[in-house]
């Protein structure tokens, strides 16, 4: 090891611990079925508002609308880095069964969230009118926009001091009552946006819809999370203690910020330099990506929980063991994800959409291809936050974001709009690999590469197979969400056909079966804490 990693608990002297266990990885599997379950729902709703709102509000204020909501999304991301940091935290102490300082750490991080999202919402609040003139060309929304923008503000800050309870529900694995909770909430907002919208009130009726949502989510994650500490306890954090959590959160913030930079700021790139209406198809193209590519980061919250709660308890040694394990599975599982997804997302989007939407497909092919490896890498990223080493994502993110700058705009210029995304795929290919030579030089030297384990024959076999299929489905499929739905069916049978490939037809079996264990663990052994309890 290059170096000892510093750790605010004591390690707990533990027996060889070489991996979760399997009630660990019950609850990693728990958690990867309640979020996946959420995700769907959600997806399944939005699959019938995004057309509704494109119809009903034309391709002009939709665009501006996610011009918007991609300008709030940045803005989330600029809260010192406290918010992410928090969910580190929050899990040591959890595994550490700490309930005072998390009920000191609730009351800390949230007077810091108030001071810095406050006073950030408060400044673009009054800054509004400027900064919607420099986001679109289209004068006649200026007045539109600065509205929207305005009452962005109180929502953000209300989401930022939401997300402490929230983060503290997922420290203790209540993977089920977070997806209900979110999913009644995405439900409460497609309700109300299509009533509102559909009576004629526009962008204002989206942000009531808004409004709803946060109001769901703010009840609760507030109520179910008391369970967990006690009021009384909620005084400020040492100084100390706030200053070790400061700088943590100075690293983190860097992460945050770069992240961000490759997906909202690209939307807003796109409304500087094309008309406002390319902001809807990048924005239509982003978000199929990103919602397709988080289905299997479901499983990464519980991962990252799993690691954090085992540095709390039982020190570095067992983390990396268990990480050992955790990345094997991980990188087994999904290599061959985000090829598939290209190959048969642009022609569901075309059928989802209409032929027409060629755009916003091919954004999506171009981020997903871009994705290949950082998406192998989230287990060695959730490892660096765990061992207390944020600085490592916030410089491979960093490296992305400046390969990013330096491509993006100038490929914008020669290639057009689909420049914009070319660039962001190519940075974050680089910035994995740039990751992976770090994490090995700062955590240990003999940290297995997440490359070792891509079965490549089975991720090229599964990839040409879905190539082969989605075309005859495409041929077939109507027009709307289910033709969407009917070309997503190869891509489902080529992941059979790799997992199948991995782990043979028995084992696929047994996996395919898996949620009766969930539902019955094995006499001895606890049930996963991820129910409504």
């Amino acid at each position: 090891m290059s170096r000892d990693v510093p750790q605010e608990l004591p390690a707990v002297p533990a027996a060889e611990h070489r991996g979760p266990g399997r009630a660990g990885l019950l609850r990693i599997l728990s958690g990867l079925g309640w979020n996946t379950g959420g995700q769907i729902a959600s997806v399944a709703l939005n699959l019938v508002l995004t057309p509704f709102l494109l119809l009903r509000l034309g391709v002009n204020q939709y665009g501006l609308y996610a011009l918007l909501s991609s300008f709030r999304g940045l803005l989330s991301n600029l809260d010192g880095g406290f918010g992410p940091t928090s969910s580190r935290f929050f899990a040591v102490y959890a595994g550490a069964d700490d309930r005072r300082s998390t009920a000191g750490l609730v009351l800390t991080i949230s007077a810091i969230l108030t001071a810095i999202v406050g006073t950030l919402a408060g400044i673009v609040a009054l800054l509004a009118p400027q900064i919607t003139e420099l986001l679109h060309s289209s004068s006649s929304l200026h007045h539109e926009a600065a509205g929207l923008l305005r009452a962005f503000m109180p929502l953000l800050l209300a989401a930022t001091l939401r997300g402490s309870f929230q983060r503290i529900l997922r420290s203790h694995h209540r993977w089920a009552y977070i997806n209900i909770s979110a999913t009644v909430s995405t439900v409460t907002y497609v309700a109300f946006a299509m009533l509102l919208v559909g009576e004629g009130h526009g962008l204002v009726g989206l942000v009531w819809a808004s409004v709803a949502q946060e109001l769901v989510l703010d009840i609760a994650f507030v109520v179910a999370a008391t369970r967990y500490f006690s009021w009384r306890d909620c005084r400020l954090l040492p100084h100390d203690v706030t200053r070790e959590i400061a700088r943590y959160a100075s690293r983190v913030q860097l992460a945050a910020v770069a992240s961000s930079f490759n997906f909202e700021i690209d939307s807003l790139l796109v409304g500087l330099i094309f008309p406002v209406r390319y902001v809807a198809y990048y924005s239509i193209g982003s978000n199929f990506a990103s919602q397709l590519v988080s289905l299997p980061l479901n499983a990464v919250s519980p991962v990252a929980v799993t690691l954090s709660r085992t540095f709390g308890r039982s020190g570095l040694r067992s983390t990396l063991l268990e990480f050992t394990e955790l990345q094997r599975l991980w990188v087994r599982v999904v290599a061959p994800y985000a090829l598939i997804g290209a190959v048969c997302g642009y022609f569901g989007i075309l059928r989802w959409l209409g032929p027409q939407e060629r755009l916003a497909g091919a954004v999506a092919v171009i981020l997903l291809g871009g994705q290949v490896l950082n998406l192998l890498s989230q287990v060695m990223a959730e490892l660096g936050k765990a061992v207390n080493r944020p600085g490592l994502e916030s410089r491979y993110l960093g490296v992305g974001v400046v390969i990013n700058v330096v491509l993006t705009i100038p490929l914008a210029f020669t290639v057009g709009m689909l420049g914009v995304p070319i660039g962001t795929a190519i940075g974050q290919l680089v910035s994995a690999l740039y990751f992976l030579h770090i994490a090995k030089r700062e955590i240990d030297r003999g940290l297995r590469s997440f490359l070792a384990d891509i079965p490549v024959l089975a991720t090229v076999t599964a990839t040409a197979c879905a190539a082969a299929l989605v075309l005859p489905a495409y041929a077939v499929a109507p027009r709307g969400a289910f033709g969407l739905l009917l070309c997503g069916v190869p891509a489902a049978v080529a992941l059979v056909i790799h997992a199948t490939l991995v782990g043979g037809l028995k084992r696929t079996a047994r996996i395919v079966t898996a949620g009766a264990s969930l539902a019955a663990p094995a006499s001895g052994e606890p049930a996963p804490r991820d129910g409504l309890d």
